[in-house]
């Protein structure tokens, strides 16, 4: 009985160390910045509302100057993919700017 107790007692204090050592270990990700990892969540989520309103503003110069570029491409005798890459847009957009029959 009393090597038992002993026995429990050893594990208690082989258990305990093993909690002291993996809250030493561990101890960095509690004392993070929650307040300043707040702050900067917000000030990103400020940001993508800022962007969202600026993108909803189209700029019509400069979609009548993409489309000119994509029909003088076309006329040069590029395709829809070299269009697109050479423009940074889609193929489906440089096709649905030379399928419609306004030109610029």
């Amino acid at each position: 009985m009393q090597t038992f107790l002993i026995l429990l007692l050893i594990i208690d204090i082989i258990m305990i160390g093993a909690f002291v050592f993996f809250y030493i270990r561990f101890k960095k990700v509690f004392e993070l910045p929650w307040e300043d990892i707040k702050e900067s969540i917000e000030k990103a989520q400020e940001l993508v509302e800022e962007l969202k309103k600026l993108r909803a503003i189209p700029d019509k110069g400069s979609e009548r100057d993409l489309k000119k570029e994509i029909h003088l491409l076309a006329q040069q005798g590029y395709s829809f993919k070299e269009i697109a890459k050479k423009l940074g847009v889609s193929e489906a957009e440089v096709e649905l700017v030379l399928s419609s029959k306004k030109k610029f």
